[in-house]
């Protein structure tokens, strides 16, 4: 099976080739390493970062946005999204501050983006 990929880690968007036969992965079209290591990890163990807003508790309607310190497995988005959805911090939130550790055992933390104060 050949699945054809745009390489997402640098600037050169390389179109990648890969080949999985017999338990093996042959990757074509990089021009770094990173390009390999991409196509290896989007067809093995597939991950994202995603990002979301939310309201803030005690405010009139303002919101944070929030993003993960790192990515997920693509299977867990929506669960992690919804897990997001529930957080109402209260005012004071602070750029930095970490709302959920470790979010649904994945060793990934949402954090506010943004100061509501």
């Amino acid at each position: 099976m050949i699945d054809r990929l745009t390489c997402l880690l640098c600037p050169l968007g390389c179109e990648l080739e890969v080949e999985t036969a017999g338990g093996r992965l042959e990757v074509r079209g990089h021009q770094c390493d990173k390009g390999l290591d991409f196509a290896s990890e989007e067809i093995l163990r597939p991950k994202r970062n995603l990002a979301a807003s939310i309201p803030v508790a005690g405010t009139d309607g303002r919101t944070t946005a929030v993003r993960l310190s790192g990515r997920v497995p693509r299977e867990m988005i929506f669960p992690v999204l919804a897990e997001i959805a529930k957080l109402r911090p209260a005012i004071p939130v602070r750029r930095g501050d970490v709302l959920i550790r470790d979010v649904l055992g994945t060793g990934v933390d949402v954090i506010a983006t943004r100061t509501v104060v």
